[in-house]
């Protein structure tokens, strides 16, 4: 896996470098072209830089280890504890909103507009599928946001507006769907290559785009006023896994899988390297404690004082943390800051929960929700080479009525232990688990809501920024109550 070079820099490299002047030349061109540059940008140059900046914004950085893993209580602070307790800096919100629009959505533009140019609809279909994941992203985390006219900065469209997050949802699934049937797995001729995350395995990205349509349609399905049919949707997908193939076993998780190589290792490897800010958060300890659950020794370290699984608490002040001890707490689990661990985008345990959800809330399609959410136990487990206990299905079996839904919700916040994001994300859609902020916080007592939009929107983008927030009802801030939220 190669990782390329910032994508604004690339397409000066791209360019014939000038050597010198000359009054008058015959052999002008000959002499000023670089023989030894690319003369044009392809697909597969974009392709690897544009996965693996978004991945790694996901998966590491503040955005994912303090905002995901922390809000998610996952992890917790054991030093610089500030932004446990909801003291965001800006420069944390407004990296993802950049490096996600900037920097990973600006590749997935130029990889379709190369898509088009070439007649190679699979280029093309790959791109709509990773920019979907990206406003998903976004609009997940900041809520109303520039989507139809995002992107256009070289149309000259420099203002543009935010859509309605219901929406960017319902347009997401559109673009999802044609996308994935669009793709031509059959044809070589229009094969592509670059694809640091399947390996070029076409049939992965329509897998790819039906999974990902099925967590963007849970964030709808209990809305009122969603613009689309959610459940007709859900079953159109459920219904017909020839033309509408989903993830089917943990080998098939959607995960990029990094490289002990440098710039290409996992980036909470990269900050463990002078790093040692983080812990596991005694929320998730005490709970994987009363369920006797085998993943403890895999999502924690033991102390290496006293040896055992010590959680710390979220949102301490610097002298609590300080006093209980960097060496008596548990770090993150070795197998989370290996240089090679995985990030995963969607795992198969995520999409037998959602089928779980979606059997409890009366989609046929989606078949028993009780098998649905052993299936997704046993699949988290497997994911780390685990065999889950006959007994710990039984002590867990699926309980009827609101008890069960809880009970699926808790399930798959455990599972999604490391997707912080999501794991976040599906806290504030369901309230499930019941967290609660911790006593020292600067949120108003509120587990953040959201993400503000950075400085940048309301100095250069004000009037659109404006109507933003006027349509959500709120301030920029993380009390926000966005749309799919409970």
């Amino acid at each position: 896996m190669k990782k390329t070079i910032n994508s604004f820099i690339f397409r000066f490299l791209l360019s014939s470098t000038l050597l010198g002047f000359s009054a008058c030349t015959g052999d002008f061109d000959e002499i000023n072209t670089n023989n030894n540059s690319a003369a044009t940008g392809t697909a597969d140059l974009f392709l690897p830089h544009g996965i693996q900046s978004a991945v790694d914004i996901y998966w590491g950085g503040s955005l994912g280890m303090d905002v995901g893993d922390g809000f998610s209580q996952h992890w917790a602070r054991i030093q610089y504890t500030d932004i446990d307790q909801y003291t965001v800096s800006s420069d944390v919100y407004t990296a993802g909103w950049q490096g996600l629009y900037i920097e990973s959505l600006a590749d997935y533009q130029r990889i379709y507009k190369i898509g088009v140019e070439t007649n190679n609809v699979n280029y093309q279909s790959v791109a709509i599928i990773l920019r979907s994941w990206a406003f998903s992203l976004l609009t997940d985390i900041y809520g109303d946001i520039p989507y139809k006219d995002a992107l256009q900065g070289l149309e000259g469209n420099l203002l543009p507006k935010y859509d309605k997050q219901k929406d960017v949802y319902a347009g997401l699934i559109a673009e999802l769907k044609a996308a994935g049937e669009s793709i031509n797995a059959t044809d070589k001729s229009i094969a592509i290559s670059g694809d640091i995350l399947f390996n070029n395995d076409l049939t992965k990205w329509k897998k790819f785009a039906n999974t990902l349509s099925l967590r963007i349609l849970s964030r709808m399905i209990d809305k009122t006023d969603a613009p689309i049919d959610v459940k007709t949707e859900i079953t159109r997908i459920l219904s017909d896994p020839a033309k509408y193939p989903v993830i089917g076993a943990v080998s098939e998780n959607i995960q990029l899988n990094y490289l002990d190589v440098t710039n290409n290792q996992n980036p909470i490897n990269v900050n463990r390297k002078t790093r040692d800010d983080h812990r596991v958060s005694a929320t998730l300890v005490n709970k994987l404690k009363a369920l006797s659950d085998t993943r403890l020794p895999i999502y924690a370290n033991l102390s290496t004082l006293n040896p055992g699984y010590v959680g710390v608490p979220n949102g301490l002040s610097s002298s609590e943390a300080g006093k209980l001890g960097l060496e008596a707490t548990s770090r993150v689990g070795a197998y989370f800051i290996a240089p090679t661990a995985p990030a995963v985008i969607i795992s198969y345990a995520e999409l037998l929960f959602l089928k779980a959800e979606f059997a409890y809330k009366g989609i046929a399609a989606a078949g028993e929700a009780a098998k649905n959410y052993a299936d997704a136990i046993t699949a988290s487990h497997a994911q780390y080479k685990l065999t889950v206990a006959p007994e710990y299905l039984t002590a867990n079996a699926l309980k009827a009525g609101a008890d069960g839904f809880t009970q699926i919700m808790e399930q798959k916040w455990i599972a999604l232990y490391g997707q912080g994001l999501e794991a976040w994300t599906e806290f504030r859609r369901t309230g499930i688990p019941a967290l609660q902020p911790p006593l020292l916080n600067t949120n108003q007592n509120i587990i953040p809501t959201r993400m503000p939009y950075p400085g940048s929107e309301e100095s250069l983008n004000l009037a659109n920024f404006s109507a933003a927030l006027s349509s959500q009802g709120g301030k920029n801030d993380m009390k926000m109550k966005l749309w799919f939220a409970k």
